[in-house]
């Protein structure tokens, strides 16, 4: 997120520990309020929503972060709630401000209906400002100070804590600490570089080729606890282990991922200050084929496991990562990237005889097909950075002429 004079937040993750049990139940006590406080808020906000249905007059009733924190201050001071006032006020209130966001969002359209939340859903909350972090430590109003696993070093000195967000994941506490810090972009030394985005890898158009981590080992095991929840009878302890090993993989399997996404745009930009990726539809591409009972669709199994493999190759996370890391993000049209050669420009869905050959029909050039995909989408950035991108997307698929110069480069 960038801000205005020449800063912009930088999000830090750490793991917290509690040290003692008592510290913990604070944690867990704090979080239970919210959902408490976050259900109660949706009860009402539902009521409301209701009557209006069933009247149909006027706007729909849109709450805001003021109006319920004037009904959370009345329900912290009525009877009943007395407990609440041994917790931060602000916190607690915070949670109310996600609500806000959730039903703006609802009657947007952009998101479905804010939901419940039970135990054993995600519990955390917001420490929304006047963060304090100091030798390792970080203090949250009326719980006492906690330890972050990481030492709660700051990767930026000059840097200033504005917001700290945890989160219990898997039985365990982390914390992620939002740090208000300059730009500091890479200089533009006109280096560009095509990035090909595939299943489980992307390709640049250096030669480089990385890989995700292999988790194949993780995704059985997820697959064995959820057949395995699936017999079980819900709220049985055998369930709730279960369960809980369950979101321990997810957790893991999540981290590794997200790892990944942030070693190899790190790499990335590196390698060049303008990246140059395929402007993907992911939610389009990844849209259920399974159709209507009129019209039902076809392969609908093969094409559920290509979204399952797709949607785990963090395709968004390595965007937004490299949005933020690189020194310009470029998007350009992916059509026939893949088909197209790189030295002639000859398109033929012949070009690919397997997955990761490339092996033009006209000229015979042969490369790895991601490669040369990267390689076609930089010859797209450059176009567009000499102002050729609207005449290049009317040519004819991929066969350009963009200059001798920008061939040699490419």
């Amino acid at each position: 997120m960038t801000m205005g004079d020449g800063k912009i937040i930088r999000a830090v993750r750490y793991r917290v520990l509690p040290g003692t049990r008592a510290k913990a139940r604070r944690l867990n006590r704090l979080a239970g309020a919210c959902r408490h406080v976050w259900n109660w808020a949706l009860d009402r906000q539902n009521a409301a929503w209701l009557g209006w249905l069933f009247s149909s007059a006027g706007r729909p009733p849109a709450p805001t972060f003021f109006t319920l924190g004037k009904a959370f201050t009345a329900l912290r001071n009525s009877g009943g709630h007395e407990w609440l006032r041994e917790l931060p006020f602000a916190e607690v209130r915070y949670t109310l401000k996600h609500q806000a966001d959730a039903w703006s969002k609802f009657l947007k359209g952009d998101r479905g209906h804010p939901k419940f939340k039970g135990r054993g859903g995600a519990a955390g909350f917001t420490v929304p400002e006047r963060v304090r972090i100091a030798d390792g430590f970080i203090s949250v109003p009326k719980l006492g100070s906690y330890r972050l696993r990481r030492g709660g070093g700051n990767p930026w000195p000059d840097g200033k804590p504005r917001q700290a967000v945890f989160k219990r994941e898997g039985g365990k506490w982390f914390c992620t600490v939002f740090y208000e810090v300059a730009i500091d972009r890479r200089p533009d030394d006109g280096t560009v570089v095509g990035v090909d985005r595939n299943v489980g890898q992307c390709a640049l158009s250096t030669g480089e080729i990385i890989r995700l981590p292999n988790l194949a080992r993780l995704e059985a095991r997820k697959r064995r606890y959820q057949r395995r929840m699936a017999r079980q009878a819900k709220g049985g302890g055998r369930r709730n282990r279960t369960k809980a090993k369950l979101a321990r993989t997810h957790a893991c399997i999540r981290g590794i991922r997200s790892n990944w996404c942030h070693q190899a745009s790190r790499r990335i930009s590196d390698a060049a200050h303008t990246i140059a990726i395929e402007d993907l539809n992911t939610k389009g591409m990844t849209k259920s084929a399974k159709g209507t009972e009129e019209e039902p669709g076809t392969n609908v199994r093969a094409k559920s496991g290509l979204n399952r493999s797709v949607l785990s190759s963090g395709w968004g996370w390595l965007e937004r990562n490299l949005d933020y890391k690189a020194g310009k993000v470029m998007r350009v049209n992916p059509a026939f990237t893949s088909q197209a050669c790189n030295k002639c420009g000859h398109v033929d869905a012949g070009n690919r005889p397997d997955q990761s050959t490339f092996r033009c029909q006209a000229c015979g050039y042969e490369a790895n097909a991601d490669v040369n995909a990267a390689l076609n989408i930089r010859r797209q950035g450059l176009a567009r950075l000499d102002g050729e991108g609207r005449r290049c997307s009317r040519a004819s698929p991929m066969n350009r002429q963009t200059g001798g110069e920008l061939r040699q480069a490419a």
